[in-house]
């Protein structure tokens, strides 16, 4: 049976069209690789590209210790991501290994990358080359609970402003209710919680903690013996619970939920974590203090967005990780789900305002630092590592300076490997 004119004629322009689109024919499937903490986060960013290109990403999780093994093998046996989302201290590693792709000439000249938090700038650079940038930070804050400030005399909206306050502030809480109430929590038997929450109390002070090669400074400067000295007159005075000592991280949330404990370091995280399943909970957040007033810090983590050596799509890659950088992104991929921005200058934005807390952890973004060392994981990652040894032998056994000699000639004997 013959095509009536009008339908032939349709079926022509049809086809014709279908031919000359430079859409639907050239669209390309890239792949990320995140880790799974922050996958979700990495969704977000994925979906809002995929309703708007024609270009796709998918997804794949990886479990947050395989990640730097799976990319090193990836790498030698050539078959990588397209782009990968990993836990920014492993980028002077990953760096200086060769894994990555070289985006100088692109992010050097993007006006957005010089928005981005300083952190993520200095982490992502090595021998005068950019190899990544920002994606889906975190960030080391205090977290109080006002109803035990409250409870204890204190103003629940004026925060320690320097160490000394919290180590009084804390005493005070413990004192209102020494049967029951606690002033200070850390999990003292994880290294990774610690460098997150202790440290910033140091090299805000001025320290200098982990060093970048065998001749440079190590656990040196205000701050170190202060915040040490600190925590152990704090155990030693039953201000933190017994519990602390053997925590390897497990509980490193769960004690402050129970709303015994006054103050602890904590993450970004903990806003709506707390919101979701302690909503009766009147909580604060604030900068990490130092030594004197004004010397807040803290330890800015989540994750850098690079692309993998001998990817498939590099231009695509580019593409997507200048994309992300944009305002549109920031804010609707990221901040609207209630996620910080990794552009400082986004830290207060329109979905924030219903909640300051989340401007006073974005600002946080800004002020920020993120050590810079080769081997992190053995410096204080790894099981009996210089750092959380130190830590343990300074707060637990009482010998703050015999502990910090010790880290200081076993993280530079690291530093020299």
């Amino acid at each position: 049976m013959n095509m009536p004119i009008l339908g032939r004629m349709a079926l022509a322009l049809s086809l014709s069209a279908a031919a000359f689109s430079p859409v639907a024919a050239n669209a390309e499937t890239l792949s990320l690789w995140a880790r799974s903490s922050s996958a979700n986060a990495a969704q977000h960013m994925i979906d809002l590209w995929n309703s708007s290109h024609d270009d796709q990403i998918e997804l794949t999780t990886i479990p947050d210790n395989q990640m730097v093994t799976k990319l090193a093998t990836s790498v030698q046996s050539g078959d990588v991501p397209d782009l990968i989302s990993f836990d920014l201290i492993f980028m002077p590693d990953f760096m200086k290994a060769g894994f990555l792709t070289d985006l100088t000439a692109t992010l050097g000249n993007d006006p957005n990358q010089a928005k981005v938090a300083k952190a993520f700038r200095d982490l992502a650079s090595y021998d005068g080359k950019l190899y990544g940038t920002g994606f889906t930070p975190d960030v080391s804050i205090l977290l109080y609970n006002k109803d035990l400030f409250a409870a204890a005399g204190l103003d629940p909206d004026h925060p320690p402003a320097t160490l000394a306050e919290l180590q009084d502030y804390a005493t005070k809480i413990h004192a209102s209710d020494p049967d029951n109430v606690y002033g200070y929590y850390f999990s003292g038997s994880c290294g990774g919680c610690n460098i997150f929450t202790q440290a910033p109390m140091m090299w805000g002070s001025g320290a200098q903690l982990l060093p970048t090669g065998p001749d440079a400074p190590v656990m040196d400067g205000p701050g170190v013996v202060e915040v040490l000295t600190m925590l152990k007159e704090m155990w030693e005075g039953g201000v933190i619970p017994e519990s602390a000592e053997g925590d390897t991280g497990a509980n490193f949330m769960a004690t402050f939920e129970t709303g015994t404990v006054g103050m602890q370091g904590s993450g970004g995280f903990a806003i709506s974590a707390l919101k979701a399943n302690h909503p009766e909970m009147n909580f604060g957040i604030a900068p990490l203090p130092g030594v004197e007033a004004g010397q807040n810090s803290s330890f800015v983590g989540g994750d850098v967005i690079a692309i993998p050596s001998g990817a498939k799509h590099p231009d695509l890659a580019t593409a997507f990780i200048t994309w992300q950088l944009t305002d549109d992104a920031q804010l609707e991929g990221l901040a609207k789900n209630l996620i910080l921005p990794s552009r400082s200058d986004l830290a207060d934005n329109a979905y924030f305002q219903d909640d300051p807390r989340y401007i006073t952890t974005a600002k946080a973004v800004g002020i920020g630092q993120t050590p810079y060392a080769f081997h992190f994981n053995d410096m204080v990652n790894a099981d009996q590592s210089p750092w959380l040894t130190m830590l343990q032998t300074a707060v637990f056994d009482g010998d703050v300076q015999g502990a910090i000699d010790d880290a200081r000639a076993s993280m530079l004997e690291i530093a020299a490997e």
